[in-house]
């Protein structure tokens, strides 16, 4: 659980479940001691609160005042696991292949995602072409995984979900850089199948990942 009230009057939440949400220009929140702001982020060890300019380690009994607190807040309906999951893995797989791309640039001087498609164009003669084939075979599963999995999340409850590391451990890991400067086909290093979101393989973590 997270409950933080900052310095620009917002106040984050975050419940057992790990379902985040905030509010912004926020009243704080009152209990049984004085604050300014307060920092209560367990996963971090930030267990403060800030009064006068001061900083103060919030006491055991603070603390299970602020965690009753949590418990009793109930989350906007607008907001879900399920969603912020989505939101999760979207993020995954922009920061994968945007890891993939910094990696191709270190040898090919790509300055953009738009260079990597002319040069892989079909008909092209640049001499980078098969690199930049290769990385975009490999986004396009990349992102043939993450759509799989955002429409399972859809269709699961809340109530049904597990953590968000098994979704995200289903993400197929970067590949060196060796896997797209090789004369090795794409197709053949991922083994890859067309992936049917109402069907196709039920686990895409165990042999979807590069190697």
């Amino acid at each position: 659980m997270i409950l933080v009230y900052d310095h620009n009057n917002v106040l984050h939440l975050t419940n057992e479940r790990g379902l985040r949400w905030n509010y912004d220009r926020a009243d704080k929140p009152q209990f049984s001691f004085d604050y300014d702001f307060l920092f209560y982020i367990p996963q971090e060890n930030v267990l403060e609160i800030e009064l006068n300019k001061e900083k103060i380690s919030l006491s055991d009994e603070n603390i299970s005042e602020i965690e009753e607190y949590i418990k009793l807040c109930d989350p906007p309906t607008s907001i879900s696991l399920a969603k912020q999951f989505i939101e999760e893995i979207r993020i995954d797989v922009t920061n994968r292949v945007d890891h993939v791309r910094n990696k191709i640039h270190e040898v090919t001087n790509f300055k953009s995602r738009a260079d990597i498609m002319i040069a892989g164009r079909e008909g092209s003669n640049d001499p980078r072409r098969q690199i930049a084939r290769r990385y975009m075979e490999w986004v396009d599963f990349a992102h043939g995984i993450s759509e799989r999995l955002q429409e399972e999340l859809r269709k699961t409850l809340d109530e049904d979900l597990r953590e968000v590391e098994h979704y995200l451990d289903q993400m197929p890991a970067c590949p060196p850089l060796e896997h797209f400067v090789d004369g090795q086909y794409i197709d053949e290093r991922f083994n890859t199948e067309t992936l049917d979101v109402e069907g196709g393989q039920d686990d895409l973590g165990e042999d979807k990942r590069a190697v």
